[in-house]
């Protein structure tokens, strides 16, 4: 038997439990419109949640934590994901990894999160190599799709599967839910967060915006950039929370570049230099998972 099955063998109530997007009339699948509006920011509606819940053959628990695998249903396409959820969560979050990076990478990571008193989610975002399908063109592709109009750029989708599990996990849990992202994972959360009045705060790790738009000569091309582009929505979070985190020793996105995403935010916003490289380490999640907790706790409600 395969190591993870589907919940409907525990029995209907537990199905009706943790299988509620898929109850009822709900539709077999979610379907997303992307539209550009007349300042050339996405706009993206029918991100309602739909999905199937897995458990292990042995449910899998650390500690109070339950570990389970969603599949959100999205068109023709199934989008997995990996929760991690202890019984009475204070906050949420949902992460987004950067390119090449699957769910299972941030395993450890949801967990102690979640150990924490943080219900969390990780996406195996389109085209990353995991368990969601989606093609490795990269932006080229994508602006390939924007241009003929043949397919929806794959950045756009990912944006709308984030906002779609923010709903699930405010849905389910009924506790604030922040959009935590790393590298282009920030990139695209910093545009689900802009875009989901819903979500309950942004943390961007190494991760920057795309600069200027404008720069190129090309119409088509600026129209695209500026459809995807953290640092034209980035602003637009506020007045919730922001964070940024980025290393001077980050090899992939400038130091500088990040500073200049921060600087495009709005206010609240915090900006912290660590330690290290690229990506999410001990010192950033010890820094998302206080802020999380401190805005959260009773008296800052």
């Amino acid at each position: 038997m395969s190591r993870w099955a589907p919940v409907l063998v525990l029995g209907a109530v537990l199905m009706m439990t943790v299988a509620a997007g898929c109850l009822g009339d709900a539709p077999a699948s979610s379907s997303p419109v992307y539209s550009l509006g007349d300042d050339g920011k996405l706009v993206i509606t029918g991100t309602d949640p739909v999905y199937d819940e897995y458990l292990p053959d042995s449910t899998e628990v650390n500690g109070n934590v339950t570990v389970s695998e969603i599949v959100f249903h999205v068109e023709d396409i199934d989008v997995h994901a990996l929760c991690a959820a202890p019984p009475d969560p204070v906050a949420g979050v949902v992460l987004v990894p950067g390119a090449g990076v699957t769910k299972e990478g941030h395993r450890a990571r949801i967990i102690s999160y979640a150990q924490k008193g943080i219900a969390s989610i990780v996406l195996d975002v389109r085209g990353n190599g995991g368990g969601t399908t989606g093609h490795t063109g990269g932006l080229q592709e994508d602006y390939r799709r924007f241009a003929t109009g043949d397919d929806v750029p794959q950045w756009w989708q990912t944006i709308g599967d984030v906002i779609t599990a923010r709903r699930m996990m405010t849905e389910r849990h009924a506790v604030p839910v922040s959009i935590v992202g790393s590298s282009n994972g920030g990139m695209q959360g910093a545009v689900a967060a802009a875009i989901d009045e819903g979500a309950a705060g942004y943390f961007g790790v190494s991760t920057a915006g795309f600069g200027d738009s404008d720069a190129t000569t090309d119409p088509s091309v600026a129209a695209f950039i500026r459809s995807i582009d953290a640092g034209v929505y980035i602003g637009d979070i506020s007045p919730r929370p922001v964070w940024l985190f980025h290393s001077r020793a980050d090899g992939v996105i400038a130091f500088d570049a990040g500073y200049a995403l921060f600087e495009q935010a709005g206010e609240p916003k915090t900006f912290m230099e660590f330690t290290g490289g690229h990506g999410i380490g001990g010192e950033v999640d010890a820094a998302i998972t206080d802020a999380i907790l401190t805005l959260n706790t009773p008296e800052n409600e």
